[in-house]
Parts: C-alpha cells; structure tokens; sequence
C-alpha cells in the first residue's frame, strides 16, 4: 500500500499485477483514438496507484512508454506530483520535495469578523425554503458588516430574488448578491477553502476534484465561472479533499483521516506524504484525525471503503474558535456522545419527534433509545481521541452534548433526530468573540450547549429556528455546512 511502502523499489515497478497482459500502449495519439485500450490502462493504473507508490508506478510506466510524460498523464498517472521526488525516474523516493501553493488559510475563528460569506441555493427540491429562511436568518442574526454571495441556478430569476431578499432584511440590498453557477446542494463549504495569498489578498481554493461521477459532482466549481462570479482569483488544489473535513484556525489546520487515506489511494502516496502536501497547500501545520489504521479507500469501489472517523466530516464534530479568553489559549469544541446520553429523556419527551412514525411512539421511543445508545458506544471513543489529539497540540477542549443515530440505521427520517453543536460558524459578534450556532427546539439541550459554548470563553448567537435547522440537518449538514467564507471584507 501506498501508506506503508517506503523505499525505492525499481524491481517491484516490473512486477505490478495491474499492468499484466496489457498491451504494449503506444503513443498517446494512439491510445485516445483506442477507447477500450484507454479505459483498460486507466483502470489498471488506478489500481495499481492504490497498491504501490507513485515513484514505482510512474518510473516503471515510464520504461514502457519511452519516458512520454504525455503518455503517463494520458493514463491517469498524476504527473504534477512528480515535482515532489526529483528522482522518481530512478524509482527513488527520496528527497520528497512538498513546494509550496503560495497560500495560507484565511484567518478563522470566534474572535475574527466573519466578512463575506458564499452560500448555495439549491435547485434540489424541498431545500429552496429552506435556504431562503436561512438566509434572512443570517441578515438578522449576524453583524450588519456581513455580507453575502449566493449562487444561484442559471436562469434564476435575480432581480426577483433580490427584490425577495430585501423584504427580509432592509439591508440586504447593500449585503446580498445573487450570481448565477450550477450547485446541486446548499452545501457551500465542501466545494472551496478561502485563502489568502503572500500579500493577504483573498483567493478561493478548490480541491483537485470533487465527486466527479457522483450526484454532487455539480457542485464542483469551474475556477474561470467562479473567478467571474466571485471576483477573486480561483486556484485548483493538488489534493483531493472537502471542506467539511477540514477545520482551522489562524495557525493551524486538522483534517479527517479519511481525506488523507483517499489521496493515499488515489494517488500513490504514503499517509505522511499526504500531510505534509496537506501543510503545504495549506500554508499551516496540518494534523488528521481520526484511526489511520481503520481508515481505507477504495477508489474502485466505494462499498470497500471503511471510514477512520466518527462522522464523514470533522466539522459535524470539532470547531475551532482560535485564541480566545484572557489567557489566549487556542479553544475547541469537541462532540461529547456521553453529554448528550444525559438529555434522551427530554429528547423523546418531544412529541413531534416521536408520532407520525410507522410504529407506535412507545415503539418508537424504545428503539430510539436503543439506537442513541449504540451509536455513543460507537463514536465516544473516537471522539475521545479527537480530543486528545486537539488537547496535545495545546488547545483547551470543551466537549458539547451530542446526540446521534447511525445513518444506515435511521429508518425514522420524517424528522432530524441528530442533534448537534459543532457544526457551527465562528465569527465576531457586536465585537465579541461568538459562535453561531442552531437550535434543537429542545429546550433543556439548548441551554445546555448554550453554557458549554460560554465556557469556552465564548457568546452564544442562536441562528434560525428548529425547524429550518431540522431540514437542512436532515440532509447530513449544519450551520457550517452551509456557509463557505470568501475571505473579503465585504
């Protein structure tokens, strides 16, 4: 594998299973003009990228294609990372040579003014109300210095959203602009990071690919439309990743292992390679979390695939609120399965989350209980791990109630029955350090993360009602979720 192989390996290049009995490839003219010939040594470099390391796929590719990088790229091999082992032509990996982007995050956390904020108005259907709501949530909720950028499909009527926009809010005509690109989901924070460059001008980082071939493969960013629509330069990462598994601050940056076991695969490259590509197109210290060891990507099957994390995004379970307090200590907040356990009671003392179901809400509520339980027992103690891994690199962890159902066990989705406190939006608020968060409609679980966030130096800044926050966390999001930042002042 990737993640383990180290060493040059010169020999093991001939021996790669994936390129038995294929034939000789020819030129590169010759292989597009060849389909099948094409689609068979894409799918056999893929796998052997999953099984071996770049430099061996590549120097051994390379005797057999008479040294035509052309010819490698046409195949599928990621020739731009070659730039990072100089000696890859001698099937050496050694010196690993990570360079640079140029860039560094942009500053993040409770204490930081929030700026420009991106959203997505999704065509799905059903998420267009709700979108809106959010919207004019956020016009009445966040500082009157926020603005807002919000894709639209195109051929979306602007002027009548505009017009509908400042019936919410009467600022809005100062603060909101509609562009129109193609989205798919109101999921804003997966498609692009902002950044900033050596200057601190504010530029849009959008990772190598996004789920190409899969439903949210629309909400991929084309850098020259984005660059159009947002106004600020749009750079293309070398790294496959997705914002909601990466979470930072102004110094530094965790990402889920599951990110970093995708590359491992995807690109012939071992896990601390990954990371150390990760800190350079990131600009900051880059730490995973999560259990390398279970973590495993399969990029020809996704069923193969066995997640090291205890939810598919970090952000669903770790915030960073940077340096806040008198003591200015960097802060978290951390997911607290066990916390949550203490409020199922009044969680299924609620009526509207219990009736309607397919079986009695006495059945229900049994089974609900069950599922809490099981699912605590599954992720507390990853998320122990989480925070100890934050508690290591100096920040003080305070851990915020939690409750959750397995997704492939939830067959009770009429309403959202995951409750949360992580998935939230950081950012100045009235000049003080806050956290933007939703609600539950849970009154006892409500104030219970109110004062978890509060002692973590923080204010607490309610955003949206229960229902709107029910809707969109139906759909596997949050409050962060929806909310990609642009980096500018507005």
């Amino acid at each position: 594998m990737p993640g383990t192989a180290m060493g040059p390996s010169a020999h093991e290049t001939a021996d790669i299973q994936a390129f038995a009995g294929l034939p000789a490839p020819g030129a590169p003219d010759e292989l597009l003009e060849s389909s099948n010939l094409l689609m068979r040594w894409r799918i056999a470099v893929r796998q052997a990228l999953a099984t071996h390391h770049l430099v061996d796929v590549a120097a051994g590719l390379s005797r057999r294609f008479d040294s035509q990088l052309s010819s490698l790229e046409t195949v599928g091999v990621p020739i731009d990372l070659l730039a990072c082992f100089p000696k890859w032509r001698y099937g050496a990996r050694l010196p690993f040579v990570p360079g640079s982007s140029g860039l560094r995050v942009a500053p993040s956390g409770a204490a930081v003014p929030l700026g420009t904020l991106r959203l997505q108005l999704s065509p799905a259907r059903g998420t267009v109300p709700y979108a809106l709501l959010l919207l004019r949530a956020l016009l009445r909720r966040l500082d009157p210095s926020v603005h807002f950028v919000v894709v639209v499909e195109p051929g979306a009527d602007i002027e009548a959203l505009s017009r509908l926009a400042v019936r919410f809010h009467p600022t809005a005509e100062a603060r909101v602009r509609f562009v129109p690109m193609r989205c798919i989901t109101v999921f804003a924070q997966d498609n692009a990071r902002a950044m900033r460059d050596e200057h601190g001008n504010p530029v849009l980082f959008v990772p190598r690919e996004f789920r190409a071939g899969e439903a949210r493969a629309d909400d991929e960013l084309d850098p020259a439309a984005a660059e159009r629509a947002f106004g600020i330069p749009v750079r293309r990462s070398r790294l496959y990743w997705e914002g909601g598994n990466v979470v930072h601050d102004e110094e530094r940056c965790f990402v889920g292992i599951d990110t970093v076991a995708e590359n491992s695969a995807r690109l012939g490259l071992s896990h601390g390679e990954v990371v150390d590509l990760l800190s350079a197109e990131f600009g900051v210290q880059v730490s995973p979390l999560g259990r390398a060891k279970t973590a495993r990507f399969d990029p020809a099957d996704e069923a193969h695939c066995v997640s090291g994390q205890s939810s598919f995004h970090v952000d669903l379970d770790v915030a960073l609120l940077g340096r806040v307090g008198r003591a200015r200590r960097p802060r978290a907040l951390v997911a607290d399965s066990a916390r949550g356990l203490r409020f199922v009671d009044d969680v299924l003392a609620m009526r509207r989350l219990t009736e309607g179901h397919f079986l009695q809400a006495r059945e229900i509520r049994r089974y609900l209980r069950a599922e809490y339980d099981a699912s605590a027992e599954t992720r507390h103690p990853l998320l122990l791990e989480y925070a100890a891994s934050l508690a290591d690199a100096g920040y003080a962890v305070v851990g915020v109630p939690d409750l959750r159902i397995d997704p492939k066990m939830d067959v009770y989705q009429r309403v959202n029955l995951d409750f949360g406190y992580c998935n939230v939006l950081p950012g100045l608020h009235r000049t003080r350090p806050a956290v933007h968060h939703f609600v539950s409609g849970v009154r006892t679980l409500d104030r219970e993360a109110a004062k978890r966030i509060r002692l973590s130096g923080v204010e607490p800044v309610a955003v949206s009602t229960a229902e709107v926050a029910s809707a969109l966390m139906r759909l596997q999001g949050g409050l962060h979720c929806c909310c990609g930042s642009l980096s500018t002042d507005g």
